[in-house]
């Protein structure tokens, strides 16, 4: 029995370890976040399509504070390396919610648990009936990138002709996004009771220009490549990241600054991976590492020269925030929630959106720079993206949606979100 002071909050999420996407890794560590708060206890719904990494393991004074449900699950269609619920996925989690009467239910990713999966939205039924707070977290623009996915760029302009978007989420007391483009994007949908709350965040000590060391890149690059400039991409593969555009970019830019080497760092479908190595294949100088974690991610973030990231969809942009603690420049695109964050010339370098000349011409500007004050700026402005300042944000917003007294400096924060 536990006690009346401690809340339960239900997370029911797609993106979950041992999935390697900074959706899944932030799950998990504001999962352990909130299980560490007195007030809170913590239950996660998540796919069971793998067994659990090491990296999981629950330490033995959370256990009894947070519980992990892996319901029936199976590839996502659009996006396969995703995995969605099974359409028994949504009787299962109905019938274990009632074990654990929670104070307050979240879902990530709507669209990952309707469409093309349960057809459903779980929870929904125990929230009305029990009167608790029933939120939905935006955290993937998944109408406007599914325009880059071959055969789905009929979702975007469905979603907006149909209001679908605007169905499914009127089903929820809020939807809460983590920046003002994503919050813009909702509202573009017909989405209503948005709320922006500045949430995700990352754990920053983990990553530091210290780790810099050009021997954690000799895996991939060749003996005539040791002394080149090193690009890097780093994150998930998907037709939405753009990363044929930086390799379009990074061909350009070889033609004036052959001595660059490019590495991609990530994994995603077979569809996607083999797309861009057919692209990539003409031109020297292109590694395609696969998934780096922990220890390894940071080192090889820390040893490369320009952190380079395409994509014109991010909602928060993890590994930008990661390469900017690593004290890399950062060459990205003025577009999405990255360009809330990334000023020009003063702690990052924003090109236009889908243009390969004009991302080539900013890295070769990069290159051609010294980037030491754009980098100093950047590892201060990377601290306020703390795990912990995230999970504060999202707490305050909580008790709120609970009714919890708050004290009044607590307040006053809250309402400058």
């Amino acid at each position: 029995m536990k006690p009346s002071n401690i809340h339960t909050l239900v997370f029911l999420v797609t993106g979950f370890p041992p999935d390697v996407s900074g959706v899944s890794l932030f799950n998990w560590e504001r999962a352990q976040w909130f299980a560490k708060q007195e007030q809170y206890r913590v239950v996660v719904f998540a796919p069971d399509w793998q067994q659990p990494s090491e990296s999981l393991s629950i330490p033995p004074d959370l256990r009894h504070k947070l519980i992990i449900e892996r319901y029936p699950s199976k590839p996502w269609i659009p996006y396969p390396p995703t995995h969605v619920p099974r359409f028994k996925a949504a009787r299962y989690i109905k019938q274990r919610l009632g074990n654990y009467n929670p104070a307050l239910i979240v879902v990530t990713d709507v669209e990952r648990y309707f469409l093309l999966s349960t057809w459903q939205l779980p929870g929904r039924g125990y929230a009305k009936a029990n009167q608790i707070p029933y939120v939905a977290e935006y955290h993937t623009d998944l109408y406007n990138f599914s325009a880059s996915y071959p055969g789905w760029q009929w979702l975007r302009q469905a979603a907006r002709s149909s209001q679908m978007a605007s169905y499914l989420y009127r089903q929820f007391d809020v939807t809460v996004c983590a920046s003002l483009a994503a919050s813009q994007s909702c509202q573009e949908l017909g989405i209503p009771s948005v709320q922006t709350i500045p949430f995700l965040g990352i754990d920053v000590s983990t990553y530091s220009p210290a780790r810099r060391n050009r021997q954690w890149l000799k895996p991939w690059l060749s003996e005539q490549e040791q002394h080149n400039k090193v690009l890097l991409f780093l994150g998930r593969l998907g037709f939405e990241k753009r990363v044929d555009l930086l390799i379009q970019a990074f061909a350009k830019l070889q033609e004036k600054e052959p001595n660059c080497s490019l590495i991609i760092a990530g994994d995603g479908p077979d569809t996607v991976v083999n797309a861009l190595k057919r692209l990539a294949k003409p031109i020297s100088n292109i590694h395609f590492t696969g998934f780096l974690l922990g220890e390894t991610k940071a080192n090889v973030l820390a040893s490369c020269d320009v952190f380079c990231s395409p994509s014109p969809y991010e909602t928060f942009g993890r590994t930008v925030v990661e390469a900017m603690a690593s004290g890399l420049p950062i060459v990205t695109v003025n577009s999405g929630a990255v360009s809330e964050y990334i000023s020009n010339r003063v702690n990052g370098y924003l090109v236009p959106p889908d243009d390969a000349e004009g991302l080539a011409n900013g890295i070769g500007n990069v290159l051609l720079s010294n980037s030491t004050g754009v980098v100093e700026q950047a590892l201060k402005d990377a601290k306020q993206f703390s795990l912990d300042q995230g999970c504060e944000n999202l707490s305050r917003y909580y008790q709120q949606l609970l009714g919890i007294k708050q004290d009044d400096k607590d307040l006053t924060s809250l309402s400058r979100l």
